[in-house]
């Protein structure tokens, strides 16, 4: 049962107190734990925590060691207890309509600031910092100015769209072969769940982090009929994009039962990417991971 060795470069000081992530029951945020943990051992011994709506969805981290906390967004009491005792907060980001979403979003800053969080890292959107912006971006922009003026220091980690879903995207169009979106002739940085992951749990780990925002896009931003070559080679299968009006978008996935919440999440987010608010590229995930994303 000897515990892994940790490097010099990747250890905390036995003075640091817990990190703690939030909503660590989704798909972003069980990775980010899962990520904190392979990079830092030494955060089982105690300084590691989540917080749930369910913890007993959260019985395997629990076994390992990773403290497990009840916390719901909507009640600001329960959170304030929750992040007792944390020094950095990875504040992941939570689903539902933009102004509800901005709402709970303050009340963790705020319940952050109550229990003496030193450090906010939160989950935003590439994007958020545009002139006009769609509602799943002017959520984010919302908490990202509620953090800028809360006074403490925090970490804004701005994710692209994510690699994982184009399954689940281009599917429903292999049938067909043809694709048919929202999207123009914009382009898109894509990067995985996991590998977004990584980064942010690289920067919840770093002593030190050099700016307010990092942007961790690819390094390589694509057209949708780009992407559609590369499935159609992955696959074996034709298929080709066409431009639609969001119109007839929204028409197609209401067809296939599609909820309503889902419909226009999507078109909002794919009609970003025809106007190139998606298409940033930088090396800000390089610069706190050590390579670029895949």
């Amino acid at each position: 049962n000897r515990k892994p060795k940790v490097r010099p470069s990747q250890s905390l000081t036995r003075e640091t107190t817990v990190i703690l992530v939030t909503g660590a029951n989704g798909q972003l945020g069980r990775r980010i734990v899962q990520h904190l943990i392979a990079r830092e051992p030494s955060l089982l011994d105690g300084r590691l925590g989540v917080s749930v709506r369910d913890p007993a969805r959260a019985t395997e981290l629990a076994s390992r060691g990773v403290i497990v906390r009840k916390a719901d967004f909507d009640q600001p009491d329960a959170m304030a207890t929750a992040f007792a005792g944390v020094r950095r907060l990875v504040l992941v980001s939570t689903d539902g309509p933009g102004a509800e979403r901005s709402a709970r979003h303050r009340r963790a800053i705020n319940a952050a600031l109550a229990a003496g969080v030193s450090h906010i890292l939160y989950t935003s959107l590439l994007g958020a910092d545009a002139d006009r912006l769609t509602e799943p971006a002017a959520a984010h922009r919302e908490t990202e100015s509620a953090l800028q003026h809360c006074g403490v220091a925090h970490t804004v980690l701005r994710n692209p769209l994510y690699a994982d879903d184009l399954p689940r995207l281009a599917e429903p169009a292999l049938a067909q072969g043809v694709w048919r979106l929202p999207a123009g002739d914009g382009r898109v940085s894509l990067v995985s769940r996991d590998e977004l992951a990584q980064a942010i749990a690289a920067a919840a780990l770093a002593p030190r982090l050099d700016k307010r925002v990092y942007e961790l896009t690819g390094q390589a931003a694509l057209s949708y009929a780009d992407i559609a070559a590369r499935i159609a080679r992955v696959s074996g299968r034709p298929l080709t994009y066409e431009a639609v009006s969001a119109e007839a978008y929204s028409g197609s996935l209401e067809a296939r039962g599609t909820p309503a919440r889902l419909v226009a999440t999507l078109v909002e987010l794919l009609t970003s990417v025809a106007t190139s608010r998606l298409a940033t590229t930088c090396n800000d995930f390089a610069a706190l991971v050590g390579h670029p994303p895949k």
